[in-house]
């Protein structure tokens, strides 16, 4: 009886080992695109922000917004709905609802705890980069990263209360700025950062010239110009609790404390760091945390956490983070006991605001590959990610495993073009191909058809034929043996950087082709090989598609993406779907 009850508690255990684990990876499978059976990656990070009460932490990526919960530190959702990076995000005092900004031009509203998305908002002429809603949740602000418009709207209606485009009190500035040949600033009014005071009363702007502007925040209406910067670019702003100060920085040199007392502004600098960058106030205004670097060899190579002390502007402690990668957001907990920051690099980091000390919070969301090559029986898939780091994941799971023993395979001979080891390489700055014999080295051919740079080279299973992608919006097929063109495919865009053969060399795949219909960049085609007939158009990613491999059975086609994520698409399913 006493070993029946010790194998049934074993066996409770491991059942719940394996549970824990299988949701652990479950979020992998979370809002997949149709046709997608897994993703790898949870998407490049842009902005952290907790909840109001300090129980969850959002996270806005670029193929959604992830919900994490801030104590277990699990995922519990992934809000999707834009076709383009979710640029920022916010939440009013009362954390009622989520806000968000988009490259895909709208504002929208949702509901964190049902995962709806609530209301929509439609205005912007281009792509939006910063977003604030106001205490109380009744308006939301919106600035534009190339339209260079900020709009006021009404969060029960959805209705703008008040639209700016055009500034005329910085014409100095602009002028200066065009003028200065060593600067090369397209949009130089484009907003690129939003808060709200703590009271409501007033909203700032930030813009890529170096210019703050204060706005009554009830009716739109400019209040001040503030233009103490010297160095263009504001990337940070943010107000201390009690509102009665304002600090702003530029993304080269400037950090500003702005006081407004009596009807008068006055600033001074903080301790200077190189590219400071996404500011936050301790909750009690005392401290302030900030990214950056020290200077010197650290700069582009090794962010760090800043403290400064407000009060003076002097830095307390620099701390550099775990990743190397640049940094793009800070977030603080509302008790002030938990810092997160998060960026290209793989991890969001916790840190201790008092010591600096960190852990790592979660991972997933960092670059995640530029090349794919299934294992022969498919079950692992490497990729090089960022700074050419290898990486082996499991095609079932997402996990990244340890490196497979080595094995060496050997592939038959299929035809005479094989037999002779033909190779390629990019020629001519990538304008051309040259086609060689491996064991002379002699030149057969040149490949000199397209007009513009070319992408990317594949050759089929059979050696026998070489497709190649280009800048002139052209996929082209040629004849390995005589170097002829057998087919010319447009792709309408200049930037399909991805393309490769199924194992039967029936059809071709590629990456980063444009549709009018859906209006994307970022979709994969296939057509078939060699008519050039189109059978799928598929749709998922949200970034440029760097890579496409199909696995050695053809039912499974890979694509890394510059969203973040690697999709593995059942193409078995998709090809019997309806077209």
């Amino acid at each position: 009886m006493k070993i029946t009850k010790f194998l049934l508690l074993i066996w409770l255990f491991a059942s719940t080992l394996f549970c824990l684990n299988l949701f652990a990876q479950d979020y992998n499978r979370w809002q997949l695109p149709e046709g997608a059976k897994l993703r790898i990656g949870k998407g490049e990070l842009n902005d952290i922000k907790f909840t109001p009460d300090g129980n969850r932490v959002a996270v806005a990526t670029d193929i959604g917004i992830w919900i994490y919960d801030a104590h277990t530190r699990r995922e519990l959702a992934l809000l999707t709905g834009n076709t383009k990076r979710v640029t920022a995000i916010d939440f009013p005092t009362d954390g009622s609802f989520l806000v968000s900004c988009s490259l895909d031009r709208t504002v929208r509203l949702w509901n964190i705890d049902t995962g709806e998305q609530t209301a929509v908002f439609a205005g912007h002429r281009g792509s939006i980069g910063s977003i604030a809603v106001s205490p109380d949740g009744k308006t939301v602000v919106s600035g534009g990263t190339y339209d260079t418009t900020i709009i006021l709207w009404d969060v029960a209606t959805g209705n703008q209360i008040k639209r700016h485009s055009k500034y005329w009190d910085n014409l100095f500035r602009r002028l200066k700025i065009y003028l200065d040949r060593s600067i090369t600033m397209p949009d130089s009014n484009a907003i690129e950062a939003l808060a709200f005071s703590p009271d409501g009363k007033i909203f700032a702007s930030g813009h890529r010239d170096g210019t703050l502007r204060l706005w009554e925040a009830q009716t739109g209406r400019k209040l001040s110009t503030v233009g103490d910067h010297k160095s263009t670019g504001i990337d940070g702003l943010a107000f201390s609790s009690d509102g009665k100060k304002l600090v702003s920085c530029t993304r080269t040199q400037e950090i500003l404390l702005h006081t407004f007392q009596n009807g008068k502004h006055e600033s001074r600098h903080f301790h200077y760091v190189p590219f400071p960058q996404d500011l936050v106030f301790s909750p009690d205004g005392n401290d302030l945390f900030g990214i950056g670097y020290l200077g010197g060899d650290t700069i582009g190579r090794q962010p760090y956490i800043h403290k400064w002390n407000v009060n003076t502007g002097g830095l307390l402690m620099s701390t550099p983070t775990p990743d190397t990668y640049q940094i793009k957001s800070l977030a603080i907990s509302p008790d002030g006991s938990t810092l997160l920051s998060g960026g290209w690099g793989d991890t969001i980091v916790s840190w201790n605001p008092v010591t600096l000390e960190h852990s790592i919070f979660t991972t997933g969301h960092g670059t995640v590959g530029k090349t794919l090559q299934f294992s022969p029986d498919g079950k692992i898939l490497n990729t090089i990610s960022g700074k050419d780091k290898l990486k082996f994941l499991d095609t079932e799971t997402g996990a990244e495993i340890s490196a497979p023993q080595q094995k060496r395979y050997s592939t038959k001979q299929k035809s005479k073009t094989s037999q002779r080891r033909i190779s390629a390489e990019y020629i001519k700055e990538r304008t051309a191909i040259r086609i060689f014999d491996i064991e002379t080295g002699t030149d057969m051919y040149h490949i000199t058809g397209h007009k513009d740079i070319i992408w990317r080279y594949s050759f089929s299973p059979d050696r026998e034929t070489l497709a190649t992608t280009s800048k002139d919006m052209t996929i082209r097929l040629w004849e390995v043996s005589t170097g002829k063109e057998l087919l010319m495919i447009p792709t309408y865009s200049s930037y399909t950087t991805a393309i490769t053969f199924s194992p039967d060399g029936k059809t071709l795949a590629g990456g980063g082709v444009y549709d009018r219909a859906q209006k994307s960049l970022n979709l994969i085609r296939v057509w078939e090989v060699p008519g050039g007939r189109i059978l799928k158009t598929i749709a998922g990613h949200t970034e440029g598609v760097n890579a496409l491999r199909f696995s050695p059975d053809g039912r499974t086609l890979a694509s890394c993406s510059g969203d973040g994520t690697i999709l593995l698409w059942d193409w078995e399913e998709i090809s019997q779907s309806d077209k």
